[in-house]
């Protein structure tokens, strides 16, 4: 009798503890949300301001690879292992340009996000030095062999090992050095916009019977006095060729295209695009051939863009993202309760980053956005007369955004990755397009 009731309460206990940590997921329209009428009233308010002159741009880059090995960061099931060796160095690049005698910065790090808490610390050291946290495009070449231990929260800890207060110190302490360094090399250059079609080394990678790719090659440069070349380029491919038994440090495929491009004397900076749902080819005799295909493949279509001159007027801004309350999706109709999420995943605000050179438009989504969404903005774009830009990874996170066809299929995207809801694909196109809609119509 008395193992029955012993077994009655902790029944009830199940059950109790269940309906407070799951929720049925909610299936309202886009239009009747509370966090789209907070936008759309901001961008309704949002007041674009060019700074138009000359541009002198400076460039740095900034080893990172720690003395010792650190946890991997990138795949759950390595569950927390430390790299063995270092295969490539990993580094933080910091690109700066100077107009109207203001500062703005484009910062890229092979990291596989940057991490919010490192950009809270980083907007602390960045204020003493009297830099705008708007004013700092973030980005990340998204491999998943570099650096861990600065995720502070469970879900952090699961995909990038071990928390270690001190790799946060570490790492913002380097992306604000890098940051600084950037300004000590300070040329007169001639910004440039131009892309290619990559098809060769990008897919669909979902399994699925009906899926896109963005397979557009992306690059915004400046041309310096000297003659040489400050190269940003963004591809949609995933940088996982890598898989998650190889533990070496490395950058992964984009390794490989940056150092091509710098090779060439150039100056490299490679930053991960619309990256959800899209896949690298691993094409080789093992990890390491692979990646050396894979961008070689990517380097040698780079190589062809156009530089397409652009004129120099610089536009740089941050806006707060109103996002519903999260809920991690554990089946097609239930997630885990806001204040569960916010224990596993961790509470941070979300912003979009707007940085635009003349007609060339650059928005940091603060997520893994997805590839297949691309097309359709890039149309969007394209009628206002903009070239359009997406980087992912912008210093804060938000989960996977992928298309709303999608929703109800039983996908890593699309389920424990997809963390604010019901038509969130919909929402940030439609925060771009706003966007888009606001800057098309530009100072001459």
């Amino acid at each position: 009798m008395k193992f029955l009731k012993i077994l009655f309460n902790v029944f009830i206990i199940s059950i109790l503890l269940f309906f407070l940590s799951v929720k049925r997921i909610e299936r309202k329209e886009l239009e009747t949300t509370p966090h789209f009428k907070l936008w759309k009233k901001q961008i309704e308010l949002f007041k674009p301001n060019f700074d138009s002159s000359a541009f002198e741009v400076g460039y740095a880059k900034t080893n990172i690879t720690p003395a010792l090995p650190t946890p991997l960061a990138g795949y759950g099931s390595r569950l927390g292992k430390a790299y063995k060796s270092v295969h490539d160095s990993v580094f933080v690049r910091a690109v700066s340009i100077k107009a109207n005698n203001k500062l703005r910065f484009f910062v890229s790090a092979d990291l596989l996000i940057i991490a919010p808490n490192v950009t809270e610390k980083l907007a602390t050291l960045l204020k003493k030095d009297g830099i705008k946290m708007s004013d700092v495009h973030f980005a990340a070449t998204h491999t998943h062999n570099s650096v861990g231990s600065w995720g502070n929260s469970i879900t952090g800890r699961a995909f990038a090992g071990a928390y270690d207060p001190e790799m946060v110190v570490f790492l913002s302490q380097k992306i604000f050095e890098t940051i600084k360094k950037s300004e000590e090399n300070f040329e007169p250059a001639l910004p440039f916009y131009g892309e290619i079609r990559d098809t060769v080394d990008i897919r669909n990678r979902l399994l699925i019977n009906d899926g896109w790719t963005d397979p557009e090659l992306r690059q915004m440069g400046f041309e310096l006095k000297s003659g040489k070349k400050v190269k940003l380029i963004t591809y949609g491919a995933h940088s996982t060729v890598l898989n998650s038994k190889t533990l070496e440090l490395s950058r992964d495929y984009p390794g490989v295209l940056i150092d091509s491009v710098e090779k060439t004397q150039d100056f490299g900076m490679f930053m991960a695009g619309a990256v959800a749902s899209q896949g690298p080819y691993e094409i080789g005799n093992d990890d390491f051939d692979e990646v050396l295909n894979q961008g070689n493949g990517v380097f040698s279509f780079a190589k062809k863009i156009p530089q397409l001159r652009i004129n120099p007027k610089v536009l740089s801004e941050l806006l707060f993202l109103p996002l519903p309350e999260p809920s991690a999706r554990i089946t097609k109709n239930l997630g885990l309760r806001p204040w569960l999420f916010k224990i596993l995943y961790g509470d941070y605000p979300s912003n979009v980053k707007i940085t635009m050179i003349d007609n060339t438009l650059v928005i940091g989504l603060p997520c893994d956005f997805s590839g297949e969404i691309m097309a359709e903005l890039d149309q969007y774009a394209t009628k206002q007369g903009i070239n359009l830009v997406v980087t992912s990874f912008n210093g804060s996170y938000a989960g996977y955004v992928t298309h709303d066809r999608l929703y109800d299929l039983d996908l890593y995207e699309t389920t424990i990755m997809s963390w604010f809801g019901y038509q969130n694909g919909k929402y940030f196109s439609t925060v771009v397009k706003d966007i888009i809609d606001k800057l098309k119509k530009r100072p001459n």
